[in-house]
């Protein structure tokens, strides 16, 4: 079911570091009870979530990246990558 590692990482200029965490748990749950497009995830550690083949890399960007931002946990020239 978790066939893909992905390594989710914040990058603000020449800085690049692992998503923390608590905010990938509180996202991803969120998504578990709310909408079904993220239920096949686990997340690991910081910056590390295994997922299944219906997981879009794409979508998790842009989803969590909007999520961060509307909770001011990340600056406005923040990206969120995932690998």
């Amino acid at each position: 079911m978790f066939a893909n590692k992905l390594r989710i990482t914040l990058a603000d200029g020449n800085r690049e570091h692992p998503v923390v965490k608590s905010w990938l748990d509180q996202f991803f749950m969120r998504n578990f009870t709310g909408p079904g497009g993220f239920d096949d995830t686990l997340v690991l550690a910081d910056g590390e979530l295994e997922a299944g083949h219906t997981v879009s890399r794409q979508e998790v960007e842009a989803r969590l990246e909007t999520w961060l931002r509307g909770r001011r946990c990340i600056p406005l020239t923040a990206r969120v990558i995932v690998r």
